[in-house]
């Protein structure tokens, strides 16, 4: 017989006399549960982590890549801010449209540009100007955040169901308990006070 530190592994699983069916049902709800977990994580982590990923390239569907100017110096940043990747500021930008006026918009720049520097601005069918598109790495690591969320949401559920269903059968059991120790007193003549 298997043991751990004096513990009997697997004895809701063996005949018993003092096994109760509520320890065969937890014990099964406990099967039951380790293969939801590990059946259902890694195929909801992976599937939503594929969508995550199309639905981030996705973005860049319909959007095309123009050069524009700046139309005005474009403010600094505090110097706390610098080199990181929030650097950036909105600030009124220039190009040329399709028909060939000249176009201008609000983008994302880099801060502390100066006016006439060029830039990349990302434009829509109709010619408004739209956030970059993320990267094909930034569109994997926001598909694996989106999988891995999931994933761990699902297993999250699974084992509070767990635990929801080992608590109702705790207070099951410690009711059965009550009850019997009750008529197991009325039988030695004892009352109960």
């Amino acid at each position: 017989m298997p043991k751990r530190g004096g513990k009997v592994w697997f004895w809701r699983w063996r005949r018993n006399p003092l096994r109760r069916r509520s320890d065969i049902v937890e014990a099964w709800i406990g099967a039951v549960a380790v293969t939801t977990l590990l059946l259902s994580v890694p195929v909801v982590g992976v599937a939503l982590a594929g969508v995550g990923e199309r639905s981030a390239l996705d973005q860049a569907r319909g959007l095309h890549r123009t050069t524009a100017r700046l139309a005005e110096d474009a403010p600094t940043t505090p110097a706390r801010f610098r080199g990181t990747a929030d650097a950036w500021v909105r600030t009124a930008v220039r190009w040329t449209g399709p028909d060939g006026s000249s176009v201008t918009g609000v983008a994302q720049v880099p801060s502390g540009g100066r006016a006439g520097s060029s830039t990349t601005v990302w434009l829509d069918d109709t010619g408004r100007v739209r956030p970059a598109p993320p990267t094909p790495a930034q569109a994997r690591s926001q598909g694996a955040a989106l999988g891995a969320t999931a994933g761990a949401g699902v297993g999250l559920l699974v084992a509070g169901g767990w635990w929801a269903a080992r608590i109702r059968l705790d207070v099951r059991r410690r009711g059965q308990w009550e009850r019997d120790w009750t008529e197991f007193n009325a039988d030695r003549g004892h009352r109960h006070a």
